[in-house]
This record gives structure tokens, C-alpha cells and sequence, in this order.
């Protein structure tokens, strides 16, 4: 009976010993797998709405998540509060459009980029548009340019037309003034105005007045398609067209960010925001001549609340890669990695990029 007793009492404390150790192992373990996913909302890669998160970023992390069976909750933060949370432990991963860099590789770890970006430039829709706005459509660039090959082909033909018909009735033999006949001629016959008071009576002549109406036509068209072309984008978006136009200029962004440094680079005079909102009340306000950041969050707000009020100008520029934040030496990237790459090979990442991005 006493040896019946004692392998009852072993065995009860056996059992009981294994359920306390193999269940706080395995409390320890489901605690081990509960990640903190830090976060900063910028649309459209990362955006709460009724209680719950979405955008891009969010949907392609919780596709990851379910791929590599993981648990995690979500942790709203900033920029800033994101490099530290990594660093001090206490967030495990991070994303929300942040941009890989050298610098920020010495802080923490990058998966391999998921989604290729750049600089955008946003500028106010204007309503009013005056006669001293159009004239300084004539200092555009393009329009500087297209005047400057007119007044080349004017005065090569003009000289050529002048060496072949000075001395006649119409064209004085003295350069002063029959260059300046010359070039009446030329720039009538160009125009098609051809008003008949001077004409060419050589048959190199005529063939040159041949040449000048062919070619001259051309040129005096382009001209004032690019004229045309200036003074809309001087009534639309005032006279920023693409980045080179921000030197000297009041820009918004977000502080903290590469687009800082991509315009100060520029010469641009930077109005930091502590979030993309606030540049963008600034630009609404007519505060700053314009907004760069992210082409993602660029686009997704004049595309949305900002419709008709704000347009985007100039093409992409200072290009970037986004990823995914790790603490250094975290074996999570790898397995990130390893996720990414399999929602690449079986279409999965394709319908989450048309999905937000369209045709961006």
C-alpha cells in the first residue's frame, strides 16, 4: 500500500511538474511570437480608418505576416520615435514608406525594398490669372529657347537672302539697311503674311524663299505651341515645372526625411512640417510656393482630397526604395525576405501595388 502511495504521490508530482514546465514554455513561446509591428501613418502606405489600419504597406505586411505565421500587434508612432524603438527593443519591425538609406543602414537593418519611389513636386491649382502672369510665360526656358532658334533662322536666311538680292529695287546693296529688308522678308514669308512688297527676283532667291516657307513655317509653329504651352502651365501651376525650378523657393515637407536634403541640394529655402498634413494646410493656404515628398503620398492626396485644387508637376526625381525596418541582427529579416519574395513569384504583391497605386 506505502509503495502504491508513493508511485501515486510521484507520479501526481510529476505530472504536475510537467504541466507547470512545458506550460510556461509554452506561455513563454506564444509571448515570444506576439511581434510589435511600429508604425507612422502617411498615406497611402499606412492610414487607420474605423478603428483599423490599412494602406499598402499594411496589407503586404499582413500578407508577409500570414506567409511566415506570425503573430503581431500594431504601435502608431513617428519617424523619429521608429529608429528608437528599434534600436531600445521595443518594436521588432517598422514600415510606412520610409526610405533606404546609408545612414539609416548604420541604425538598423533593411529587408530588400518593396516598392521603388521618388520625390514628387505639388503645386496650387490657380484661379485668377493676369497679363503680368503671362509675360513671365516669356522667360520660361522652352519658350526662351524656341524664340532664340527663330531669331537664328532669321538672320542666317536673313543674310544669305540679303547677299543674293542686294542692289535690286527691293533690297538696298548697303548692308545698313538692306539686312533689315531682309529680314522683314523673311519673317513675313515665314509667318505666311507675305504682304508683297518685296519679293525675290533671282531664281536662288526664290529657291531660298522656298526653303524659308518650308522650314520657316515649321519653326515659327513650334514656337507658339511652346508660347501656348508656357502660358498654360504659368496659369495652372504658377512658374515651378519641374525640380530645377525650387531654387530659392519656399518648399514643405516633412522633417526628418530625405526630401530635406534632396532640396536643400536643390537650393530650395525649406518650410519643415512635423507631418505631410501640415505641408500640404501650407500649400492650401498659399504659405509655400509648393510640396515634395514621396511620390505615393504626393499623388494619392491630389488624386483624393486634394482633386481640383492641388496638381502635380515635373517628373519623378531623387528616386528611392522603401523597406521594411528590423533591429540590427534580427533573424525576422530573413524570413521577411523569404515572404517577399514568394508574394512577388505568385502575383499576390501585384494585385496589392494595382490595387493602390494603379497605374502610378
Amino acid at each position: 500500500m506505502r509503495n502504491n502511495r508513493r508511485k501515486r504521490k510521484k507520479s501526481t508530482f510529476l505530472f504536475i511538474l510537467c504541466v507547470l514546465v512545458f506550460g510556461l514554455t509554452h506561455e513563454v513561446k506564444s509571448e515570444e511570437k506576439i511581434l510589435t509591428a511600429a508604425v507612422e501613418i502617411t498615406a497611402p502606405c499606412v492610414m487607420h480608418h474605423n478603428g483599423a489600419y490599412t494602406g499598402f504597406d499594411i496589407e503586404l505586411w499582413e500578407e508577409i505576416a500570414q506567409e511566415s505565421d506570425l503573430t503581431f500587434t500594431y504601435k502608431k508612432t513617428d519617424l523619429k520615435d521608429i529608429f528608437t524603438d528599434l534600436a531600445e527593443g521595443r518594436a521588432d519591425v517598422a514600415f510606412s514608406c520610409i526610405t533606404v538609406t546609408e545612414e539609416r543602414e548604420k541604425i538598423v537593418d533593411f529587408s530588400h525594398h518593396y516598392l521603388d519611389s521618388g520625390l514628387r513636386i505639388m503645386v496650387l491649382n490657380k484661379s485668377k490669372f493676369s497679363l503680368a502672369e503671362s509675360v513671365k510665360s516669356f522667360y520660361s526656358p522652352i519658350v526662351v529657347k524656341s524664340l532664340t532658334y527663330i531669331g537664328l533662322f532669321i538672320i542666317i536666311c536673313g543674310h544669305i537672302f540679303w547677299w543674293v538680292e542686294r542692289g535690286h529695287k527691293f533690297i538696298s546693296a548697303k548692308y545698313f539697311p538692306g539686312i533689315f529688308q531682309a529680314y522683314w522678308y523673311v519673317l513675313v514669308t515665314m509667318t505666311t503674311v507675305g504682304y508683297g512688297d518685296i519679293v525675290p527676283r533671282k531664281w536662288i532667291g526664290r529657291i531660298m524663299a522656298f526653303l524659308v516657307m518650308l522650314i520657316g513655317i515649321g519653326f515659327f509653329g513650334w514656337a507658339v505651341a511652346q508660347l501656348s504651352s508656357a502660358i498654360t502651365l504659368q496659369k495652372l501651376h504658377s512658374d515651378i515645372a519641374d525640380h530645377r525650378d525650387l531654387r530659392n523657393r519656399l518648399v514643405a515637407t516633412v522633417e526628418g526625411t530625405t526630401s530635406v536634403d534632396a532640396l536643400k541640394k536643390l537650393g530650395a529655402v525649406v518650410v519643415p512640417t512635423k507631418s505631410i498634413d501640415l505641408a500640404f494646410q501650407k500649400l492650401l493656404k498659399e504659405e509655400v510656393n509648393a510640396v515634395v515628398f514621396d511620390s505615393p503620398t504626393i499623388l494619392y492626396y491630389a488624386r483624393n482630397e486634394g482633386a481640383g485644387k492641388v496638381s502635380i508637376v515635373g517628373p519623378l526625381f531623387d528616386i528611392q526604395y522603401y523597406g521594411f525596418l528590423f533591429p540590427q541582427g534580427s533573424e525576422l529579416r530573413e524570413s521577411v525576405n523569404r515572404s517577399l519574395l514568394k508574394l512577388r513569384k505568385n502575383g499576390i504583391y501585384d494585385k496589392l501595388y494595382s490595387k493602390w497605386f494603379g497605374s502610378y
